[in-house]
Parts: C-alpha cells; structure tokens; sequence
C-alpha cells in the first residue's frame, strides 16, 4: 500500500524552531556542495524508488513557508500538503496533525516520518530497511528505527529491545523494552557494549490508523486539539494554516514519551546506514 512520508521540518525540535525571523536553519542549506541540494531535499529525494511512495506532507513553521515551498518546487515535487505549526509543540502533535491530513482523503496509508536535518550514507540499505519495516506496518505494529551504534554518543537517546539483533543480511523487528533519555559518559560506554542498544534515530513506519488509534488511547488530549485545528484550519495558497488556540494547548511532547514508551505495539528495526543527525 501507499507510502506518505512525513518531513518534520523544523517545527518538531528546539533546536530547529526559529530564533528569528532571519535564521536560516540547516536543513534549508545546500551543505552539498556536489549536488547543490539542501538537506530538507535530500530527505525526500533518497525516497525515490520505493514501492507505493506517495508525495510528502511536510510540516514547518510560519516563517519558512516560502522556503519549503520553494525548495520542494525547485526538485518538481507537489507536496499533498504543507502543514503550518503556529508554535512548536515537539513530535507527537506533529505527527498527530499529519495522520489526521493523511486519513481526511479516506485511505489509511503507511506514514514514514523523517526529520528534515539528517544525513544517510547508505541510501541502498536504508531502502532496504524500510522495505522491511512495511510487513511490520502493515501488521499495525509502530516501527521505529534504531540506528547500530558507532560510538559511546551522549547526545542521542537510546533504545533497548527485548531480543538480539539477528544476522546482518536478515532484517528482523525486535520487541522494545525501553526508550533512554541522552545518557552520560560512562553510561554510553556499557551500552554500546551490547548489542540490544541502538541509538533512537525519531523516524518512524506506521499506518496513519495505527499510531491514531495509539494517541487516542495514551495521549487523547493531544488528538482532540490536533482534531480541532486541523478542522478550523484555514487554506492560505499552498499551505494548511493550523488553528493556533487549539494547537497551543497541546502539550510539548515527543511521540516517544507520548506513545512509543506505552505501546505494545512498538518493535525497533535496526538500521547501519551512515546515519548522522545534524541538527
């Protein structure tokens, strides 16, 4: 079936949200100097190929409507929408609002959600992944990503599953016991050790009905504002502008803590494909 990726870009994190008017975050850079594309481009376009993809739904801020648009324009890419967050209310409203675009036509794709400012190497194996990741899906199973650890890193957060990884040719979804906060030293040194830990890439494989049927149930507060100002949003051009009264009172929260730590429905699928997150 379908596949619907989900570009968050620079409306999910801190990091990215916009300290002024004038930044100019990364992801909307060219850092490629070879192909001249920005990073924001290089998400969706690493995609093509892939079984049932669909044009993305991108999520942004007020300030970078014009860039997004533009950039998607600049690789001839329609998105099916771009969502405007009036304020950033991290991953889980995010995710909320785009599975609510996604199921407005009366179908109920996969959704593949990606942050604007990573980097993969390996596009070959990544595709290969998420290949993977479809029969999961498709199950009604929450897939997350967790990237084989290169180094004792303090600046991602991790997950520990119940099971071994299996053979590097084979792909096989593991049960996840925990999601961990940013470790410190000394603890990233032990689980890098073993091989049950991956690092927690935020990109995600599920059906829009899958992951609604989970905020419904862990995290309802958050679907009824996402419900209301995705109703009363109003169509400015090319972008659906959010109903800023409702949308605010959503909680700032991640879909890990909101959803993923919660679900039985979760599994992790281990990914080596020269993953690096710069934002």
């Amino acid at each position: 079936n379908s596949i619907i990726p989900v570009i968050l870009s620079g409306g999910s994190g801190t990091r990215l949200w916009p300290l002024s008017r004038e930044s100019y975050p990364k992801q909307f850079l060219a850092l490629d100097s070879r192909t001249k594309k920005t990073l924001l481009q290089k998400t969706y376009e690493r995609l093509l190929g892939l079984e049932g993809l669909e044009n993305p739904i991108l999520i942004c801020n007020e300030d970078h409507r014009f860039i997004v648009a533009e950039q998607f324009r600049e690789i001839n890419t329609t998105p099916q929408a771009i969502i405007l967050e009036p304020v950033g209310r991290n991953t889980a409203p995010a995710i909320a609002v785009a599975a609510l675009q996604a199921i407005s036509s009366g179908k109920d794709p996969l959704l593949l959600i990606l942050a604007a400012d990573h980097v993969i190497e390996n596009i070959v194996e990544f595709r290969r992944v998420i290949q993977a990741a479809k029969t999961y899906a498709n199950q009604g199973k929450l897939v997350t990503f967790g990237i084989v650890p290169t180094s004792a890193e303090t600046g991602y957060g991790y997950i520990e599953s119940k099971e071994l990884p299996t053979e590097e040719d084979q792909i096989t979804g593991l049960e996840i016991i925990k999601f961990i906060e940013k470790p410190n030293k000394d603890i990233a040194e032990k689980l890098i050790k073993d091989p049950r830990f991956t690092w927690n890439s935020g990109m995600f494989l599920f059906k829009a009905s899958s992951i609604l049927s989970e905020l419904e149930k862990f995290a309802p507060d958050i679907l009824d504002f996402c419900k209301v100002a995705i109703e009363k949003d109003v169509e400015d051009l090319d972008f659906l502008r959010l109903e800023s009264k409702s949308f605010k009172k959503c909680p700032k929260i991640s879909i890990d803590i909101a959803v993923m730590e919660k679900t039985q429905l979760g599994i992790v699928l281990p990914l080596n494909a020269g993953w690096s997150d710069i934002g």
